[in-house]
């Protein structure tokens, strides 16, 4: 009878021991923030145009672009942006601006990020490369 008390004592240590280790391996995927490559400000250069992207961790931004116009001199732009993320290295910028003669257009900007660097397309990853920026 002892060792019937001794065996289900053994059989309950082990079964106590295999729930914590499960219960111990199995963290949460929640904290692993998949856009956190991206956050922070990148700029860079092309041709006469100069353009920064500040991503926030909620998945918002800011933009400007300062270029030299040949009629009316240095000019600068400015806006907000939402993006997300399509993976660790890739995602997407939504712009929606307001064009007083068509009202609301929203622009689809594509991104992926390599070490440092992140390469703008306009159409889809792989497309014509418009501008490579560096993170600052």
């Amino acid at each position: 009878m002892k060792q019937k008390g001794i065996l289900w004592s053994m059989l309950a240590i082990i079964m106590v021991v295999m729930l914590s280790i499960g219960f111990v391996a199995c963290s949460s995927d929640d904290d692993d923030d998949s856009s956190n490559g991206v956050v922070g400000t990148w700029s860079g250069q092309e041709g006469r145009e100069y353009i920064t992207l500040t991503f926030n961790s909620n998945g918002s931004g800011n933009w400007s672009s300062r270029y030299y116009d040949s009629y009316s001199g240095m000019e600068t732009e400015k806006g907000s942006f939402t993006y997300k993320m399509d993976g660790q290295s890739k995602g997407v910028i939504t712009i929606k601006e307001y064009d007083s003669y068509s009202g609301y257009d929203t622009e689809h900007i594509y991104f992926e990020i390599n070490g440092k660097n992140m390469y703008l397309y306009e159409k889809g990853y792989g497309d014509a490369l418009a501008y490579v920026l560096s993170k600052e």
